[in-house]
Formats: structure tokens, C-alpha cells, sequence
């Protein structure tokens, strides 16, 4: 089973990511913890002593009843794998020291799609993400699929996508296809054959077999990254590597509304 951290806060995002979660169990069984961070007032920071201390535990107090509320407004069929934590300090911080110190195979949290590409890139450019010591699975929608999709494109490393990825999946029960992506300016989704996905594609497809992974599909997709990433909104997951800023694949994973299992 994959020791997983799920992050949530009291919102849709962590909401729709728990009820994700729960499902994704089904196919990838999963050891589940879950954390939340209260971040302290300013003026609270600086604060030592009884009272400091008194303070911190009224806020863990009341992040654990939060986690607790959500729990049984969700009622998630996930049995938890140790009681939910809760952190007091700056999140990305308190939670990058829990993955390391809790040997995580995998870290979620919820992500409200929204149709600016920045604010995409934002959230996945953070230090916590870039220097995660395990795969991040960003979660979108609850899509209630079998099918994940290896996605590849210009700059993607074969062996990183298929490595890292089957280090989490390797032993799901998911279906996969694998989706290349050939940008184009029409604004019509075309599909190519399979021979336009070059040596990318084949060396993607030679891993998975390494890895007794069979394919249902191999697709290649020329098209804008709009319509690119409304053709992968009904997979379940998505598998990618941490994209740059100015790639196309940041682009199709921004307008999609598939969750992401990011690599690197």
C-alpha cells in the first residue's frame, strides 16, 4: 500500500479531493494520512511561553475539529491509516518537513480549476512542489473512471514518466492510454498516426511493457492546448512530469479538467 498524505483545508478543493481520494483507493490501495496547517497570527509568531504554548493548542484544537467536521460531512469509504495531524505554521513548510520525515510514496490536495494558466503554474511552481521528495497528485474533479493517460509531448523524459508513475500505479488496477500532444495552431483537434509520436512515444511504450503494463490506446493529438486538454477531461488521472513554465504541457494540464499525478 502507498503511504499517502492528503492535505486538507475546510473547502470545495479539499472537499472534492477527499471524496477523490476514496475512489482512487479502489484501483491504487492506499496506506491514508491526513494533515491540515493552521497558519498562526502575526502577532502570535513571536510568542513564547505558557502562553504561546496554551495558544497553539486551542488553534491544533480546533483544526482537528475541522478535520473531523469534514470527515463526517463526507463520510469517505477510505479507512485512515493513524489519526488526522494537525500543523501550526507556514504550510508549505510544515508540510514539506512531514513528507520528508514521514517517508510519503504520495501527497494530494485539492486544486479549483480555474481558466487562467498562471494561476496554474503558480500552484505547481512552489518550492513544496518542485522539491517534493515524492509524486504530488493534484486533484480537479472527481471523475469516476478507470482510464489513465500517460501523457507525453516535446521535452517530456520517457523513462521519468514511466518510472516515477509506475512506482505509484504499478500495481493499480487502472487502464492506460497514452496521449502525445503535437501543438497546432487550428483550432481542430486532429488525430495523427501513431508513427508522428516519434521515438518519445515508442520508448514510453517499450517501458510500460518492461513494466507488464499493456496499453489500450495510443493516441496522437495535434491541436491547441484548449482542445488538447478538453479531450483528457474525462480521464480519471492524468500522468505528467513537472512541466516549465513556457511549455505547451503546462498549457494542456492548465485547461484540463483531469486530475494530475505530477513526476520528476
Amino acid at each position: 500500500m502507498l503511504k499517502t498524505l492528503l492535505h486538507v483545508n475546510e473547502d470545495l478543493a479539499s472537499s472534492i479531493a477527499l471524496r477523490y481520494t476514496a475512489y482512487l483507493d479502489q484501483f491504487v490501495p492506499l496506506s491514508l494520512f491526513i494533515s491540515h496547517v493552521e497558519k498562526p497570527a502575526e502577532q502570535e509568531q513571536g510568542d513564547t511561553g505558557w502562553v504561546h504554548h496554551t495558544w497553539e493548542d486551542s488553534v491544533v484544537s480546533n483544526g482537528k475539529r475541522l478535520i473531523e467536521r469534514m470527515l463526517r460531512t463526507e463520510n469517505i469509504d477510505c479507512p485512515l491509516a493513524g489519526r488526522p495531524t494537525v500543523f501550526v505554521g507556514e504550510r508549505d513548510k510544515e508540510i514539506a518537513y512531514e513528507l520528508r520525515n514521514g517517508l510519503y510514496n504520495l501527497f494530494i490536495e485539492g486544486y479549483l480549476n480555474t481558466p487562467d494558466p498562471d494561476q496554474f503554474y503558480e500552484f505547481i511552481s512552489s518550492p513544496l512542489y518542485i522539491n517534493t521528495p515524492c509524486p504530488v497528485l493534484v486533484v480537479k474533479n472527481l471523475s469516476i473512471n478507470k482510464k489513465c493517460a500517460l501523457f507525453c509531448a516535446d521535452g517530456v523524459d520517457p523513462k521519468v514518466l514511466v518510472e516515477k508513475s509506475m512506482a505509484i500505479l504499478g500495481d493499480s488496477t487502472l487502464s492506460f492510454d497514452i496521449v502525445y500532444f503535437k501543438f497546432n495552431e487550428n483550432k481542430k483537434l486532429i488525430t495523427l498516426d501513431k508513427e508522428d509520436g516519434g521515438s518519445c512515444l515508442r520508448e514510453v511504450e517499450s517501458l510500460l511493457a518492461q513494466h507488464d503494463k499493456s496499453v489500450e490506446k495510443v493516441i496522437v493529438l495535434s491541436g491547441t492546448p484548449e482542445r488538447v486538454g478538453d479531450y483528457l477531461k474525462d480521464y480519471a488521472l492524468v500522468v505528467s512530469t513537472l512541466p516549465t513554465r513556457k511549455s505547451m504541457t503546462m498549457y494542456v494540464l492548465a485547461n484540463s479538467l483531469a486530475s494530475v499525478l505530477m513526476v520528476h
